[in-house]
């Protein structure tokens, strides 16, 4: 195995469950083995099918003020944007919070009754591919959060009845991640493609396919650019990546000073025009005596996007001087943007979700303000940032001041109670 963050060759060793073995290099996880991951991993997948149909079935929550119901489902948001003109919103919102959902309780069923019946389907190397480039984009558990957030929001002015619907979102939110999890992802590749390893010569240099771990030699990556095994991408390292992370990242820093100086969200109260910037919904929940939620929504809202454009300038940076300092730390710091950047989508799905509850004429009604598009923006620019940062330029100096191939690596497999060192190959990448 190539580890996919410093592109070290690793011999991987035996590992019992439990375990965990890791890049002796950078720490990158290698792989988790688990047993009776199948029966496991089936159960929830065939939970989750049927928690999401209920879910999006049944009354998410009811909203009472002045005598008026209002009655919202999880797509009532994505309806809401749309019918205020704001379909590039209600496109997103509808693509994070059920398609691709949708997508993965649908194609861990494809993959994994098949796998227990031990009966392979047509595509399916293409579906699992694709479920899991498109992790990052799955969001339900930050919709879950704006759920919350929402909630304790509309408590102070009305009355919120939770529905069967939202406690069913909340069981899948937690199933289908679950589900995810428990899958062991290289017993799956293997069950679905046995030959991991594409190599013409056995001196050639090594590259990883990210989406499904096989090893593809320098000639086939050159020649055809693409997995044998899963037909994804593969590059020696990612075509300029540095000039589009460079570009990505700058676009939204542009972005993010429109989504902080106008307002995201509109209220009429009473024919009373009021208007609410991001910050000010923070000032709002921590006036109200809710600290907490309003420290998560500022960090996730604020913090995390200034926190993710100095890391991302900071890594493009350190790539274009050639800095071979701390280069697990910088990895380090590269996963932590890859982790925490989805959760800035929190303030869209609040608002999302005021737009559809609160909608009472004259008595109240809430509509999105010109930051939310910009803020959105912002979160996705950032992800595909990280997405098309290739973290091996981290490591390129480095080999190149100690020599290529020269460095000692190894593989460490651990659990709580037990470190043990592996000698592996070193190879280059």
């Amino acid at each position: 195995m190539v580890c996919r963050d410093c592109g070290a060759l690793q011999t991987l060793v035996p590992v019992a469950p439990g375990q965990e073995l890791v890049c002796g290099r950078c720490g990158n996880l290698l792989k988790r083995p688990a047993s009776d991951w199948l029966d496991k991993a089936t159960a929830l997948a065939v939970a989750a099918g049927i928690l999401f149909i209920s879910a999006n079935v049944y009354t998410f929550m009811t909203l009472k003020l002045a005598g008026i119901e209002q009655d919202i489902s999880i797509l009532s948001g994505v309806l809401a944007l749309a019918a205020n003109d704001r379909w590039i919103l209600s496109a997103l919102v509808l693509l994070t919070i059920f398609l691709l959902p949708a997508f993965e309780a649908f194609a861990l069923l494809y993959l994994l009754i098949p796998h227990r019946l031990q009966r392979r389907l047509p595509g399916q190397i293409t579906i699992f591919r694709w479920l899991v480039e498109l992790q990052p984009w799955i969001m339900l558990d930050v919709f879950l959060l704006g759920v919350l957030v929402t909630t304790v929001k509309l408590g102070d002015n009305a009355t919120v009845e939770v529905g069967p619907g939202m406690l069913l979102f909340f069981a899948l939110v937690f199933v289908l991640q679950l589900g995810y999890r428990v899958m062991n992802k290289d017993s799956l590749w293997t069950w679905l493609s046995p030959n991991n390893r594409f190599i013409s010569d056995r001196s050639e240099m090594l590259y990883d396919c990210h989406a499904c771990k096989a090893i593809v030699g320098l000639s086939i990556v050159e020649a055809q650019g693409h997995c044998p095994r899963c037909n994804a991408e593969v590059h020696t390292r990612t075509p300029h990546s540095l000039q589009r992370t460079t570009a990505l990242t700058l676009a939204a820093a542009i972005l993010y000073i429109p989504a902080n100086l106008f307002d995201i969200m509109k209220y009429d109260e009473l024919g009373v025009n009021y208007d609410s910037t991001i910050f000010a919904g923070v000032i709002d929940l921590a006036h109200h005596g809710l600290w907490i939620l309003a420290l998560v929504v500022f960090v996730a809202s604020v913090v995390v996007p200034v926190a993710k454009l100095l890391m991302l300038s900071f890594l493009v940076w350190s790539v274009h001087t050639r800095m071979n300092r701390a280069p697990r730390q910088r990895i380090k710091l590269y996963r932590l943007t890859e982790l925490v950047g989805r959760w800035s989508m929190v303030d869209v799905y609040v608002v999302t979700l005021l737009t559809a509850a609160v909608q009472f004429g004259i008595i109240g009604a809430v509509a999105p303000g010109p930051a939310l598009l910009p803020f959105a923006a912002v979160v996705v620019l950032t992800m595909l940032a990280a997405e098309t940062f290739d973290p091996r330029l981290i490591w390129d100096p480095v080999d190149q001041a100690n020599g290529a191939g020269e460095e000692s690596l190894g593989a460490a497999a651990s659990n709580p109670a037990v470190t043990q060192q592996q000698p592996i190959g070193s190879g280059t990448h």
